[in-house]
């Protein structure tokens, strides 16, 4: 089991844990209600240490990774980033990624529980081209998010990034350490992702602990992302779920030509072969469903749950599902099969906040 280089904070303001993909991670430290609160209203910060990141260089770096992923990568400059898929000839999702654009190279960015699939897609795809991939070891991770979450960084980083545009970021040097400090939409509210190789952002921590910014769990940021309505690889998408069913639209690009999965996107695009898509719905009642729990309505099965929970903020269960378009409607009543307990639904628009 590995730990965190940020382990002892966590123990110290009283973290529960659990494991992921070998990692023992905060889930949460006290209330997941508070964590919400606390990332909707002010400023808090997710240690996201346990992520994985992957340099690309080479000459071929460019076009060899926009052959695989779904932006494209060819009009990005560095200092801008991109939300990625990873897809296979059928469109399906095999993974998904932020690719980090830098003068020299390309850093990918990937949850830990995918790192090995997405190293054996690289190197599966590497024939000749000129391109090289390293593990960086050790990186610190830190995400930002809430409202006073730029001016707590300005006092913590020196640097402003109030500035910044979605998927933009910027470096702040000390001596030999690079510290990469971007804007992300990992939820709906103001977030800033800092990074760090060969850094544990052990001082950072501490100061924006200082500067009364709050630690949050994993759970709470779950909770974020389902208000939110945003996709996760292994909960919304898997290698059974077409990419269009799921994916940010920000994600895909429908011009820049050829890439893997790329064929069927464009024809579920312009001839409108899409049958199912993630969906939100608002739960009755205070008993939330799991995923895989299967959605009906008038007794005919039209999907199933991917993600659900309780907010706080609304005061009731939501949940991610993927439905099939022809057979839901806004004024449906659903029922969600919960272990035998028929939980009614209806659609809601995302996000739900």
């Amino acid at each position: 089991m590995q730990e965190l280089a940020l382990q002892s904070y966590h123990d110290f303001d009283g973290a529960l844990f659990r494991t992921e993909a070998g990692w023992s991670v905060p889930a949460g430290y006290g209330s997941v209600d508070a964590e919400e609160r606390v990332a909707r209203t002010r400023a808090g910060m997710i240690d996201l240490s346990d992520r994985a990141k992957i340099a690309l260089t080479g000459s071929e770096r460019v076009p060899f990774l926009d052959g695989l992923v779904t932006p494209d990568l060819k009009v990005l400059t560095p200092g801008t980033s991109a939300y990625a898929l990873l897809l296979n000839e059928k469109s399906r999702v095999l993974g998904d990624l932020r690719v980090y654009v830098f003068p020299d190279s390309l850093v990918l960015d990937i949850e830990a529980a995918q790192k090995d699939s997405v190293l054996r897609i690289l190197e599966k795809a590497r024939v000749s081209d000129d391109v090289e991939f390293h593990d960086m070891g050790m990186a610190g991770h830190i995400e930002v998010l809430g409202p006073n979450a730029d001016t707590r960084i300005a006092a913590v980083l020196g640097v402003e990034v109030r500035g910044l545009s979605r998927d933009s970021f910027l470096t702040v040097t000390s001596g030999r350490l690079s510290t990469y400090a971007g804007r992300v939409q990992s939820t709906g509210t103001i977030s800033y992702t800092i990074w760090s190789p060969n850094s544990s952002l052990y001082d950072e921590w501490e100061k924006f602990s200082r500067a009364g910014v709050s630690p949050i769990g994993r759970d709470a940021l779950e909770l974020l992302r389902i208000e939110t309505g945003i996709p996760r690889f292994g909960s919304e998408m898997d290698e059974n779920t077409l990419a269009l069913e799921v994916a940010p639209e920000s994600a895909l690009s429908f011009t820049k030509g050829c890439y893997v999965g790329q064929e069927i996107v464009a024809r579920g695009t312009y001839v409108g072969q899409v049958r199912r898509k993630l969906l939100g719905l608002r739960v009755d009642g205070d008993l939330a469903p799991v995923h895989g729990d299967r959605v009906s309505n008038d007794g005919r099965e039209v999907g199933f749950v991917t993600s659900a929970a309780w907010s706080p903020s609304l005061g009731r269960v939501v949940a991610l599902a993927i439905l099939r378009l022809d057979a839901v409607s806004p004024q449906a009543t659903l029922f969600i099969d919960r272990g035998g307990w028929a939980l009614r639904a209806r659609l809601s628009p995302l996000p739900f906040l």
